[in-house]
């Protein structure tokens, strides 16, 4: 939910790299775009990571800062992320723009949309911040008011129960470090089954899955 808009330089602590060839990749692909973007090359920062091989960085411009990609491509296609940002941007959301991309090396240069996330800015103590909820409700409506069909794969029975699992696993068993008798087992199947058979019901629109 941030806007773009200059991120300030902080101490720089450069990113490490377990494999020294990659990192050699790497510097030479942005000593490539320096010029074109008005790079800093010394200011490249871990930005943060996800839940895969991805990672990002973070480096000055003269227009501010952007994030870099770096994505392995014998462990991840970053063919998908491309095409549903196009998807995004065409239907109005505030998306990263693609502004380099090497596909064989694993590496691309993206605007930064700023440090602060959503929850980040919200006050568990203070009141609801509604107008934030409601910007993001719109976000979400913009994104499926653009829905067609046939152009992301369907969200079928078996990618429905593998989400619901996520809760027992992660949230029961992880989190909570609690084990289900198999009678509450067998209840939040029968609670699943009925979810993703009303989800089947309705019409589909896009989601955004993260």
């Amino acid at each position: 939910m941030s806007h773009p808009s200059p991120t300030p330089a902080t101490a720089v602590t450069a990113p490490n790299w377990s494999d020294p060839a990659r990192e050699r990749a790497f510097h030479t692909w942005l000593q490539g775009l320096v010029d074109v973007h008005e790079l800093d090359p010394g200011s490249v920062r871990a930005a943060s990571a996800d839940a895969s091989f991805r990672r990002y960085l973070r480096v000055d411009s003269s227009a501010g800062s952007r994030i870099i990609m770096d994505a392995p491509p014998d462990k991840e296609n970053c063919e998908p992320f491309v095409r549903i940002a196009g998807l995004m941007h065409d239907a109005g959301l505030l998306v990263p723009r693609i502004l380099a991309w090497d596909a064989q090396q694993g590496f691309m240069l993206l605007d930064d949309l700023g440090q602060h996330t959503l929850m980040e800015v919200i006050d568990p103590a203070a009141a609801l911040p509604i107008p934030l909820y409601e910007r993001a409700l719109d976000a979400l409506h913009c994104w499926q008011q653009a829905s067609r069909a046939g152009v992301l794969p369907a969200y079928d029975t078996a990618l429905l129960r593998r989400e619901l699992e996520l809760f027992p696993e992660w949230y029961l068993s992880h989190h909570r470090g609690l084990t289900l008798s198999d009678d509450q087992r067998q209840t939040l199947n029968t609670c699943f089954e009925q979810i993703v058979a009303h989800n089947l019901r309705g019409p589909s629109v896009y989601v955004h899955r993260d």
